[in-house]
């Protein structure tokens, strides 16, 4: 027996373990792109108004909602606003089924890295909810991960809006 069929059968699982490194090492780095705890936060200023509404005092964002631990991808999807104090979740597809609380209320957390939303936020009323949100529609079927990385933006927005408004932020 010859040395090249041995070599060949042990190079196969290497070549697919180094392969499966590799995708590991890509998706972190996406994901530290995307997290904004990873990102150098500026010194608490008024958020700057990024939707039409902000100049009444109501902020607006495209979401997708979910209870802790739940990881049905196509539902909770729905528009979160902030306005006098007030947050607020109108689902999509149950406009009458969303949930309005006060934002001191809330706690609020960025995710690790590898999580499939970017901010975990938690309340008495509303219990442990996984956050995404964003300025432009969520994609529900795929993902996008040019659109994704622009979500940090819009998390730290929220972020700072929600301070504002008297939420706390866990670290």
């Amino acid at each position: 027996m010859s040395l090249t069929p041995i070599a060949f059968l042990y190079g196969i699982p290497i070549l697919v373990v180094m392969a499966a490194i590799v995708v590991a090492i890509v998706l972190v780095v996406m994901r530290l792109a995307r997290n904004p705890a990873r990102q150098a936060q500026a010194p608490a200023t008024p958020v700057a108004p990024v939707t039409p509404m902000a100049a009444t005092g109501e902020l607006q964002w495209n979401a997708h909602v979910r209870r802790d631990g739940h990881l049905d991808a196509f539902s909770g999807f729905g528009t979160l606003t902030l306005a006098n104090g007030v947050l607020t979740f109108v689902p999509d597809d149950a406009p009458d089924a969303g949930w309005a609380y006060p934002a001191v209320s809330f706690g609020i957390r960025v995710n690790f890295v590898l999580a499939n939303s970017d901010l975990m936020v938690d309340s008495a009323g509303t219990g442990r909810l996984q956050v995404t949100v964003s300025h432009e529609h969520i994609n529900r079927m795929s993902r996008n991960n040019v659109k994704t990385l622009r979500e940090r933006d819009t998390s730290r927005e929220f972020i700072q809006a929600m301070r504002a408004a008297g939420a706390t932020i866990l670290s």
